[in-house]
């Protein structure tokens, strides 16, 4: 994803303020969204990575290894991207 330049930045302001003021109830709704929800899947990914890692390199599974890393790399940019926001 690249950075958006000065223009496409100043008209995405203009956008989100003509969006607040002609609906404030989509504005905070906008705002809000993936809030709590997506952060608990987050957590619960990171939760499940564990397990589900262990399990595969025991077994020899190679579906059980790699969806343990696949949920443990969402997790950890889940919680990378909660930091940067």
């Amino acid at each position: 994803m690249s950075a958006l330049n000065r223009q496409e930045h100043r008209a995405l302001r203009a956008i989100e303020k003509n969006v607040e003021a002609d609906d404030p109830e989509l504005a905070e709704l906008l705002g809000s969204f993936g809030g709590v929800a997506v952060r608990r899947l987050h957590r619960y990914a990171g939760w499940a990575a564990g397990p589900l890692l262990l399990l595969g390199v025991v077994v020899g599974d190679a579906v059980l290894l790699l969806t343990g890393v696949v949920f443990a790399t969402w997790a950890v940019l889940g919680w990378t991207a909660r930091d940067v926001s």
